[in-house]
């Protein structure tokens, strides 16, 4: 027999398992809270997440560069870059790697009679690249204010396919 002051104890136990079930107990609680939920058709799941891809971009000091875009690995963007500035001949080559998302540029200026400097920026438009690119080398004294852009390149390809465009 209940006693009186048992009740609201066993009250708030019902309660409480209707509202929070234990999960194995035969109620589950996506299906509780939507009982008019569409089933869903047996078939192939459809792709949650895109593969991230990447750009890398390799120059030597005077200013050459080798760049890559929509490659599918960070490590196989740059192993490329690297590769191929290396067949230029043009001294070492600092090779910078990045996400899809990102745009990088470099920007080259005269320090003397055949020398040169070179810097690099990024950012998430192509022209914030250029501008972090040209700032950095023009705030360098010994360029002079003789800084011009050299190339940008974006990791998904974005200026390729703008290129194709116009």
């Amino acid at each position: 027999m209940l006693i009186a002051r048992d009740i609201p104890v066993v009250l708030l136990t019902i309660l409480a398992t209707v509202l929070f079930p234990l999960p194995g107990f035969g109620v589950d609680p996506v299906v509780a809270q939507q009982p008019d939920a569409q089933e869903l058709s047996v078939g192939p799941a459809a792709p949650t997440e895109q593969r991230p891809v990447y750009g890398a971009i390799a120059f030597t000091p005077d200013g050459s560069f080798f760049s890559v875009w929509k490659i599918s690995s960070r490590l196989e963007a740059e192993e490329k870059v690297r590769e191929e500035c290396a067949t230029l001949g043009r001294g070492a080559c600092e090779a910078v790697s990045f996400r899809g998302e990102i745009c990088t540029a470099i920007a080259t200026g005269e320090i003397r009679k055949r020398r040169k400097i070179t810097y690099a920026g990024g950012g998430l438009s192509p022209d914030g690249a250029e501008q972090l690119a040209l700032k950095r080398c023009n705030s360098d004294r010994r360029a002079r204010g003789t800084c011009q852009l050299r190339t940008t390149v974006c990791g998904d390809g974005r200026l390729e396919a703008a290129s194709r465009t116009n």
